[in-house]
């Protein structure tokens, strides 16, 4: 009589099993969607392709809507469900330009990355959704690049093109305005310097000076503000751009060992004065650390 009673678990609470048949779900809908395709692809034609893959791409989104965010496995099941999503509607975005239209290259890649960035960004949009926010830069970055390929644009200009909407996407994630900024400031560092090594491919002598740069710039703003997450690739920068620039602009006269030992030294003389200058300010009150420092994906419920 005097047992506790059993606790019962709340209705409607998805638990982590059901979590895990939701994800094998979702693997199962996409690979039937993909062999149904295959099969009947050649009788379906355009409307039956673009109609499969929407109604696939639709289900994934109503079954995320309908579970909600009540708890972390919900949210972490929404993500999932959602990213299905945003796959399906740049799925859809390529068929309709490429089928429907006829387009090839540039235009069916703007239009596959446009609707599903768009599509992710509306899921997305101000909350801690990490797939869906990795999915729209994803999409702008295509969408941009696609663009002015498109239009006939130089190839510089897809390089710098993708190193402003990098940069922006770090500063505002810097500033807490793209949740979850662990995720976009990241990412939008490591774009930046991506974007410097596409730029080598069109103007060799630009690559190099604007990766370093920029690598520099991402380790000074780490050392100073104690954040890692802008320290750690600025260092991978600077070991990647400073041999380079070294070697294009000095390497006939002063052969590969050489280059080799004064890169080592000036990336451990830059790394010394910066850290140096990090410490003496933070000492004096001047830095602190990031509020999300030492942020974990946690999600914010929403019922």
């Amino acid at each position: 009589a005097g047992e506790p009673a059993p606790q019962r678990r709340a209705p409607g609470r998805v638990t982590p099993a059901v979590e895990a048949l939701a994800y094998v779900g979702g693997i199962l809908l996409a690979v039937g969607a993909a062999m149904l395709i295959g099969r009947w692809w050649p009788r379906l034609g355009t409307a039956g392709h673009i109609g499969v893959v929407a109604a696939a791409a639709g289900l994934a989104c109503g079954v995320g809507a309908v579970i909600g965010e009540s708890d972390a496995v919900t949210w972490r099941l929404r993500g999932f469900l959602w990213a299905l999503t945003g796959a399906g509607a740049a799925a859809v975005g390529g068929l309709v330009a490429g089928e429907a239209f006829g387009a090839t290259g540039p235009p069916v890649a703007l239009s596959a990355a446009a609707l599903g960035g768009l599509t992710a960004a509306v899921l997305w949009w101000g909350r801690e959704r990490p797939l869906q926010h990795l999915e729209t830069f994803v999409g702008a970055a295509v969408a941009l690049g696609a663009g002015i390929a498109w239009i006939g644009g130089h190839g510089v200009l897809i390089g710098l093109g993708l190193w402003i909407q990098a940069a922006s996407w770090a500063a505002l994630s810097w500033q807490e305005r793209l949740p979850p900024p662990i995720i976009g400031f990241p990412l939008g560092v490591v774009t930046t310097m991506v974007a410097s090594a596409v730029l080598g491919s069109q103007v060799e002598w630009l690559a190099p000076l604007v990766g370093l740069a920029t690598a520099l710039g991402w380790v000074g703003l780490g050392v100073a503000a104690d954040e890692v997450v802008a320290l750690a690739p600025g260092v991978i920068g600077v070991f990647v751009f400073l041999p380079w620039t070294l070697g294009y602009f000095f390497g006939e006269r002063l052969g590969a060992p050489v280059v080799a030992m004064l890169s080592g030294a000036l990336l451990l003389s830059a790394i010394g004065i910066l850290t140096r200058r990090g410490r003496a300010m933070r000492s004096g009150g001047a830095a602190r650390p990031r509020r999300w420092a030492g942020h974990a994906l946690r999600p914010r419920l929403h019922h």
